[in-house]
């Protein structure tokens, strides 16, 4: 009762401010959307204000697609507005989340709004983004720089050689290649298959698509990327943009009968815009549980600045188990959304949480969303949800186990450092980057990862009912890309986060067109029993810390005590080194 009384009243306001928004006269013809960054799936939860301060220098914060989509259902929701002008500004995303932008525009489309892409010059990404829009215009002095993609891998050995540093590495099986980089000298066959399988993929993508929209042949879009960089001009030419103008003529271009369009900037249009009425009493709720970054046992930690390799997000299984668990307590949450963004990490934090996502699962759908990177144990904790969503550009798989040291033995002695290890136990130096492993530390090792990778098979066999030999042909390491994980079974379909939310609804039974919430679960406070869940949340243990200094020294150190148990794991589920980001 208490919410309806609450809606009414908001509704009630948004309505007086509708009506004095029509009575200060028109609005924007067009709006512009600005999109730059790296758009996160979902927004983050209000931080403390000494995070705030800290973070401040080092990153600001950016808009998530969630966010993005709100601001294009306003201008939707307008009937005043014609469409709306996106610029591109510092695009720092994959090519998956490029899907999920596009997916958007596309969608603002069919609701009647018409998308111009105006692009100051063409790289790859913001390319095919714009080719999403109804038109796309590039400044005259751009150039049309859509030149391919490529994948660039350092190898290590020599140097780890001449340093005195030893690798010592093992996998399951051929084409989990993460541990390469460290191990050889070159690029392996089976590397080099799946690196050129997945540019192949990444390619195909973006010239089909390319190709569907701007309705030129595939043949024609892949020789003009063969041609590229190329002028404004020679693009319009070629069909791959519709008009070369400056920003400042596309008012005019974009009016009608001689009167130039009213073009504003979304900060401006914004306060002009008819704001929806909404109906929360009525609404229903999907949890959304966000596991974002190399998966780690206990809590949840964000570190000041990326570790390599590793990243600087962690997800905790602790921290992942009570977002499910409260999922799972709350009524009004009718489904649940698991957001993946990871490319694996602890083989035992996987299978904690992939228990919480096949338990509940059993009393309410889950369905998994994933997102750049959902491989290895990303893909773990995927395979027991009722479905999987993923974009065609995803790169997922890679169901095979790496685990290994790097002993730091011989640089030490080039050093003139000595570094006496005392124990007792056969096995008491194998955790040691001091101690070089036996044969015998090895073979033990390699029975473990056994233990280890046919679980892995055995549990997406189950998920995916099929049987364990089928998934087997499939797995070994292997990543592939959304469309290719749809085609081999791993996935059920592509789409975007958007889709994943249609979908958990369908199989909670939601009517078509229910109002709908995807509200991200943040998760309580700790628990005294850890089986229940232990640790408070990153911001509820930094906001205790004492101070902003403090609190930036302790999310360091627990960053590094991360790192540190990841090296002693022996089961590591780490993603297939594909080297850099597979953009030009």
């Amino acid at each position: 009762m208490v919410i309806w009384v609450i809606d009414i009243l908001r509704n009630m306001v948004r309505l007086i401010g509708n009506l004095l928004v029509r009575l200060t006269g028109p609005g924007a013809d067009y709006v512009v959307v600005t999109l730059s960054g790296g758009y996160p799936e979902r927004s983050s939860p209000p931080r403390p204000f000494w995070q705030r301060v800290v973070s401040l220098p080092l990153r600001r914060r950016e808009e998530s697609l969630e966010a993005l989509r709100e601001r294009l259902d306003r201008i939707a929701g307008d009937a005043r507005v014609h469409g709306v002008i996106v610029r591109m500004r510092d695009l720092e995303v994959g090519m998956a989340t490029v899907q999920s932008l596009r997916d958007a525009l596309t969608g603002l489309r069919r609701r009647g709004k018409r998308v111009v892409a105006y692009l100051a010059a063409a790289d790859l990404r913001t390319y095919y983004l714009a080719a999403a829009a109804d038109e796309i215009v590039m400044a005259p002095a751009g150039f049309w720089r859509v030149t391919g993609v490529r994948s660039e891998i350092t190898f290590f050995r020599q140097a780890f050689d001449r340093l005195g540093l030893l690798p010592q590495f093992d996998r399951i099986a051929e084409y989990k290649t993460a541990a390469d980089p460290f191990m050889r000298s070159g690029i392996s066959e089976h590397h080099r298959e799946v690196v050129e399988s997945v540019l192949d993929a990444a390619l195909s993508e973006i010239v089909d698509g390319v190709a569907r929209a701007r309705r030129l042949a595939p043949e024609a879009v892949r020789a003009a990327v063969d041609r590229a960089p190329m002028t404004a001009e020679a693009a319009a030419a070629a069909g791959l943009v519709d008009a070369v103008c400056y920003e400042d003529e596309l008012p005019l271009r974009l009016g009608e009968g001689g009167r130039p369009a009213r073009v504003l900037p979304w900060e401006q249009a914004r306060r002009r815009l008819r704001r929806p009425y909404r109906w929360r009493a009525r609404t229903a709720v999907i949890g959304v549980v966000e596991l974002i970054g190399t998966i780690v046992p206990g809590e949840s930690r964000e570190a000041p600045v990326p570790f390599p390799l590793l990243g600087r997000h962690f997800a905790g299984s602790d921290t992942v188990a009570r977002a499910f668990r409260a999922a799972e307590r709350a009524r009004a949450i009718r489904a649940v959304v698991l957001h993946v963004e990871s490319g694996g990490g602890s083989a035992l934090a996987s299978d904690l949480i992939w228990r919480e996502v096949e338990r509940v699962r059993r009393t309410k759908p889950v369905v998994v969303f994933m997102g750049n990177v959902a491989g290895s144990g990303g893909y773990y904790v995927s395979c027991g949800a009722n479905r999987i969503i993923a974009q065609a550009a995803t790169l997922t798989g890679s169901i095979g186990v790496v685990s290994g040291k790097l002993t730091a033995q011989g640089l030490f002695e080039r050093l003139g450092l000595r570094r006496e290890v005392l124990a007792r136990g056969e096995a008491a130096t194998m955790e040691s980057a001091f101690e070089p492993f036996s044969d015998d530390h090895m073979a033990r090792i390699r029975e473990e990862m056994k233990v280890i990778y046919g679980r892995f098979v055995d549990k997406v066999a189950a998920g995916r009912r099929r049987s364990s030999a089928e998934v087997e042909t499939v797995a070994r390491g292997r990543v592939w890309t959304g469309r290719q994980a749809l085609a081999h079974g791993l996935v059920d379909e592509l789409g975007d986060f958007a889709m994943a939310v249609r979908r958990a609804c369908e199989l909670a039974g939601m009517p078509p067109g229910a109002d709908v919430a995807a509200r991200t679960i943040v998760p309580p406070p700790s628990a005294a029993i850890p089986a229940a869940g232990s640790g408070g949340g990153a911001w509820a243990r930094d906001a205790a810390a004492g101070g902003a200094l403090a609190g930036a020294v302790a999310d360091t150190l627990d960053a590094l005590a991360v790192v540190r148990e990841l090296a002693r794991e022996p089961g590591l589920l780490l993603m297939a080194g594909l080297g850099s980001p597979i953009w030009p």
